[in-house]
């Protein structure tokens, strides 16, 4: 039995009615399940128990659950990022959508702008999750992002039943080191630069009527 879990960050919208992420295995202890179907509805408790062929077992699940707990918090931070990100570039691609077919001059600067932001969140995208590849099947990225150092750390935490190594300390504190450097790249991202294109397209006035000609005859 798992846990209710946390979404990967990626770079595309959750697609609604998307199946719920599973998460974490459940600590040993008694849960109550319930069943729906059509107008039927029904219950049961299971006891959840360790392995008898393990000792000190509940010991070493709390500690690694709880290790497991915090990287799980730092996928939820990750993949947050991610959101904020993609929604601010769906803004900058609306503006860049409405501008392209103006023929106007005093939109430079806004087309300019527009174009350096995509950029700049396309560049921390990259930073965060890698960069797009187009290749079909199963790629993998030249480089480590600070996701894959969460991924090792979710790999080595939930695959021992022995107590905490210096190994798994040592990848937990890799992806925490690596997910701070998100959270900072992120936050000065809107904390300076989104601000000022903002104050820019603020100013911009792009109106959806268009001036017409009198109709003549030929």
């Amino acid at each position: 039995m798992n846990e209710k879990g946390v979404r990967n960050p990626s770079r595309e919208k959750p697609k609604a009615g998307s199946p719920e992420p599973g998460g974490i295995p459940v600590l040993p202890g008694s849960y109550k399940v319930r069943l729906t179907f059509g107008g039927q509805k029904d219950s049961a408790v299971i006891n959840v128990k360790s392995d008898p062929r393990y000792p000190n077992l509940n010991a070493v699940t709390e500690a690694r659950y709880k290790m497991l707990k915090d990287v799980e918090k730092m996928n939820a931070l990750a993949s947050t990022a991610m959101d904020r990100l993609r929604e601010s570039k769906e803004i900058a691609e609306e503006y860049d959508s409405k501008m392209k077919d103006l023929k106007r001059d005093d939109l430079k600067e806004a087309k300019d702008k527009t174009k350096l932001i995509k950029d700049s969140i396309g560049s921390i995208m990259d930073y965060i999750v890698g960069k797009e590849d187009k290749r079909q099947g199963i790629v993998r990225q030249p480089d480590p992002t600070p996701i894959s150092f969460i991924g090792t750390a979710e790999f080595y935490i939930s695959s021992s039943k022995d107590p905490i190594t210096s190994t798994d300390q040592r990848v937990f504190d890799q992806a925490q080191d690596q997910i701070t450097k998100v959270m900072e790249r992120v936050n000065k991202f809107f904390a300076k630069s989104w601000p000022e294109y903002k104050a820019v397209m603020e100013k911009v006035t792009i109106s959806p009527f268009k001036s017409y000609e009198p109709l003549k005859k030929e």
